[in-house]
């Protein structure tokens, strides 16, 4: 278990954080789900954390610092096989390098107001975050270029923890971002523009359209439920659409769907 709190240590003075309640700031402002007792547990060896937490605090830290904790940490669970993970990152580097096209983050984060708020800052602070966010693998910064500025966007979205750069190539913390429930009108005003750019989204990216249909129909309520529920039942197909095997993903789909109700002049009524 020495390894782990011996590699965060260095890992923190490696990054410059002094104390362990700057260095724990830093990775919880990232997406580590644990709190600060917790975390100095690990860090003086006393508890063994868990992969999950292995997991968020490597998905907070650059390429180098993340192999180097993980390293630890295979070292640890398995002492019979330390020599796989002895010398810091000979070894992974070479797996790293056989794994690189087929890398993925992994885990959900809840994203914070802060975050949001970082995203809400312009269009393509947005823009990037969902371009990383369906990419699952890293995206070289050259690829990017064609992204109005872009290298400001992946600026604020790093300092901002949702996104970490790794040499030449940025990714996001994690595959799936969940966004904070609706708490105040400034969160409501920011998920407004996002509604917005995402109208945008498809013809910024000149995306090719398959289908565009709008329908104005006076219909009877009691289908209501049943519309909605065939709806959902899109939604769902589309969210399992994806194969675990990363590399048949290669098509992104743009689906807006939006169903509103109301009144107008003309309806039959009936009376006595």
């Amino acid at each position: 278990m020495d390894q782990i709190g011996q590699a965060l240590v260095s890992i923190r003075l490696e990054l410059g954080f002094k104390t362990s309640k700057d260095f724990f700031n830093y990775l919880k402002g990232r997406g580590l789900e644990c709190n600060y007792q917790h975390f100095v547990k690990i860090e003086k060896n006393i508890c063994l954390p868990s992969n999950i937490l292995i997991n968020q605090m490597a998905g907070a830290l650059n390429k180098h610092n993340a192999e180097q904790l993980i390293n630890a940490f295979g070292q640890t669970i398995f002492p019979q096989f330390s020599y796989l993970f002895a010398g810091g990152k000979a070894k992974a580097i070479t797996k790293t390098k056989m794994l690189k096209k087929n890398e993925t983050n992994s885990g959900q984060k809840v994203l914070t107001v802060k975050q949001v708020s970082s995203l809400a800052k312009r269009k393509e602070n947005y823009y990037l975050f969902l371009i990383l966010t369906l990419s699952r693998t890293p995206v070289v910064l050259e690829e990017l270029k064609s992204l109005k500025n872009f290298r400001k966007a992946v600026k604020e979205l790093e300092d901002s923890g949702v996104v970490v750069v790794e040499e030449n190539s940025v990714r996001s913390t994690a595959s799936e971002f969940k966004f904070p429930k609706e708490k105040d009108s400034q969160l409501e005003n920011m998920y407004a523009q996002f509604d917005l750019w995402d109208i945008d989204f498809s013809t910024d990216f000149n995306f090719e359209t398959l289908i565009n249909k709008m329908m104005t129909r006076r219909i009877s309520p009691r289908y209501i439920s049943v519309i909605l529920k065939q709806i959902d039942g899109l939604a769902d197909l589309v969210r399992l659409a994806d194969e675990s095997d990363q590399s048949h993903n290669t098509e992104v789909i743009h689906m807006h769907l939006k169903v509103q109700k109301g009144e107008l002049p003309g309806k039959l009524t009936t009376g006595l």
